[in-house]
């Protein structure tokens, strides 16, 4: 898909409303990352696969993991991680949050094209933080014809 100047600066600005609403519930961007992928299972995932998927380093994960769990959001166990009903509910709450950052976000910001098309797909609920980190994790395909 291919993204022009405009639109990776709305990305990278949408991205920034997220950062401080992850900020803002206490927990920094990796560990936000990885509590939303522990939160998608049930059962207790190792440290070492949940940093292949992450891209990230195995100690990484693991101080992530102890931080996350020294607030309630996860339980450690052994060399797994799983997330809690206390993380699974925190992790609701600063994505509805985050929803409705970004939508009060875009709103304030000149209509283009590209911002009244997020806007409508934001107002029909077609676009949210889940779709935000997928889409800024996608690499970009120059030659995509989209």
């Amino acid at each position: 898909m291919y993204r022009d100047a405009d639109d990776l600066q709305l990305l990278a600005e949408v991205a920034g409303v997220l950062d401080q609403v992850v900020m803002d519930a206490g927990l920094s961007s990796g560990s936000y990352l990885l509590l939303r992928t522990l939160a998608r299972e049930p059962d207790v995932r190792s440290v070492t696969a949940l940093a292949a998927e992450l891209h990230a380093d195995p100690d990484e994960i693991a101080t992530a993991a102890k931080s996350l769990s020294t607030a309630g959001l996860v339980d450690v166990e052994g060399s797994g991680v799983v997330a809690t009903a206390v993380g699974r509910q925190a992790l609701a709450e600063i994505d509805t949050r985050g929803n409705t950052a970004i939508r009060d976000y875009v709103l304030e910001r000149p209509h283009s094209a590209t911002v009244y098309g997020l806007v409508a797909s934001m107002q029909a609920g077609r676009f949210t933080v889940e779709d935000l980190i997928a889409f800024l994790l996608e690499p970009e395909d120059p030659t995509a014809d989209d």
